[in-house]
């Protein structure tokens, strides 16, 4: 199991560069973790976009387009979807989400995981790094799936397994987070616990160990959290209590975060708009060891 980022980034390395396809990289960051995941030896770019545009930034950057891979894509859609065509066929090993809107992503990975395994769902995945902690865990889903029910929370969980296995976690601890009683009514999101652990039991999602706590306090009574019992994996009931997660571990507990969104074995670098050039590029390593590992393969 990789402990920390630093060395996702130093696996990254070692693997070498990957051609992957950049989606509208107009966007002077983006360019720039282009440029410089070249050099480092990470990546092969293929830019797709409006390439008046991708001239301007590249010049901006001093990135040298000529041995360079262009195609034109002026529709955000049309441009998702031939990205995750070129996928599916083996001519790029992921998709670098630049600047176009996460949701024309999200329909295209929808469209292929239906083609391609119809028993999956696309889920994003949050990996993170916190302070005090000797692991990386994953908050799922923030992203695509707003409301799941149990069917669709299955599909996600057994994703997040097999994700998390590539980065040699064996057998993952999950956390299902769920809500107490309320005036006496148990919540759907406590039924839904029950019976993912029941899944589990019966090996439905992979070798994994479902915790007995649905929060922390419950796991952690005395207020002192181990890294070896903390879970890997926190699964939520619905899109609001991830993004309130994910956005407390990043400015309350200082944590690291980096975003994939995940479907039908093709991985999306799906970082925020906020992220800066630091957290692009480590995300580029992270999409590269995430699509050349086999599960628990972490030699």
């Amino acid at each position: 199991m990789y402990h920390n980022f630093e060395e996702i980034v130093a696996k990254a390395k070692e693997i070498g560069p990957r051609k992957v396809a950049v989606l509208f990289p107009d966007d002077p960051e983006v360019m720039q973790a282009t440029a410089d995941g070249i050099k480092q030896g990470l990546i092969e770019p293929m830019l797709v976009g409006n390439l008046v545009r991708i001239r301007e930034v590249a010049r901006e950057v001093n990135l040298l387009l000529e041995n360079i891979e262009l195609l034109d894509y002026r529709e955000p859609q049309s441009a998702a979807d031939m990205c995750l065509d070129m996928v599916t066929k083996g001519q790029v090993a992921f998709v670098v989400k630049g600047n176009i809107l996460t949701t024309y992503l999200y329909r295209a990975l929808i469209r292929t995981t239906r083609q391609l395994a119809p028993d999956q769902a696309p889920c994003t995945l949050c990996f993170h790094h916190a302070r005090g902690l000797e692991k990386i865990f994953i908050i799922t889903d923030p992203g695509v799936n707003i409301r799941p029910d149990l069917e669709l929370k299955e599909k996600i969980l057994a994703n997040a397994v097999s994700v998390l296995q590539r980065l040699g976690c064996e057998r993952p601890r999950v956390m299902v987070l769920a809500a107490s009683q309320v005036d006496g009514v148990t919540p759907d999101s406590v039924k839904d616990a029950v019976a993912i652990r029941k899944g589990a039991l019966d090996g439905r999602f992979g070798e994994c160990e479902i915790c007995d706590a649905k929060n922390l306090y419950q796991a952690f009574p005395e207020r002192t959290i181990q890294t070896e019992t903390f879970p890997d994996i926190f699964m939520v009931p619905n899109i609001e209590t991830g993004n309130i997660l994910v956005k407390t571990i990043d400015h309350l507990a200082q944590g690291i975060r980096q975003c994939a969104t995940v479907g039908g074995g093709i991985f999306l670098l799906t970082p925020s708009r906020s992220d800066g050039y630091e957290t692009r590029m480590t995300n580029l390593a992270l999409g590269l060891v995430l699509s050349t590992t086999d599960r628990g393969d972490k030699s």
